[in-house]
């Protein structure tokens, strides 16, 4: 059974870059190793002040090859850009058989969650962490053995999220709901709550849009089991 860790990990020379734009985030779409030196990233700028953003990445020596992929739509772009694995830890959790399931940067932090085969692995990368002066402040930890993500279906969280926030008002005009509120009933921080809502709704238009394909199906509502959803 593996283990899926939700923290925060302190990355001054990155946060930086947002010293600026204190009101925008980097989410990772993806990472990659071009070679053992060199990481390729995408990653969705979600704000307003996009030159800005772009600025400080020009000017952020350790960034370099920022290329936008999208024009702006609805306060968000797509960006792609390369750095030194060195100035990453992504060998040291790549290493240990680690999975990167949702990254956002912002001014205060890289709030990441994770994948990994056990806590032992977990943690011998907290350890990592710390000895490179990181400070690492753990928000979630459980044992699951939920079926890895297929890349534009729905996993079960993300559907039960998806009904939840449609059933209860999430986006009715006004709102009837917080996202704080649904993540209280789903029993994880607000932080996870937002990351799991955007990638059902990326992975729904993939699906219902972008594939071309349409569907009359409606979602149903999940599982209630003691008082709380499966």
């Amino acid at each position: 059974m593996s283990l899926v860790a939700e923290f925060t990990v302190r990355l001054p020379k990155f946060e930086g870059v947002l010293a600026g734009v204190t009101d925008m985030e980097l989410v990772i779409e993806g990472m990659t190793a071009c070679d053992p030196e060199t990481l390729s990233v995408t990653l969705w700028a979600d704000g307003n002040d996009f030159g800005t953003l772009e600025a400080g990445l020009d000017e952020a020596s350790m960034i370099h090859d920022v290329q936008p992929l999208s024009d702006r739509v609805d306060g968000r772009k797509l960006y792609q850009i390369r750095l030194p694995a060195a100035t990453t830890t992504y060998w040291a959790w790549t290493d240990l058989g680690g999975v990167l399931l949702d990254g956002t940067l912002s001014h205060t932090g890289m709030w990441m969650r994770m994948r990994y085969p056990d806590r032992e692995a977990f943690s011998e990368y907290h350890d990592h962490c710390q000895a490179r002066g990181c400070s690492f402040e753990l928000s979630g930890l459980k044992c699951t053995d939920d079926a890895p993500e297929d890349a534009h279906d729905l996993t079960a969280p993300q559907t039960e999220l998806l009904a939840a926030a449609v059933d209860e008002g999430y986006f009715d005009v006004p709102r009837r709901i917080t996202m704080g509120d649904l993540a209280s009933e789903f029993d994880i921080s607000t932080q996870a709550a937002s990351e799991r809502l955007r990638r059902g709704l990326s992975n729904a238009l993939q699906n219902s849009v972008l594939d071309g394909s349409t569907s009359n199906e409606t979602i149903d509502h999940p599982n209630v089991i003691d008082g709380r959803r499966a």
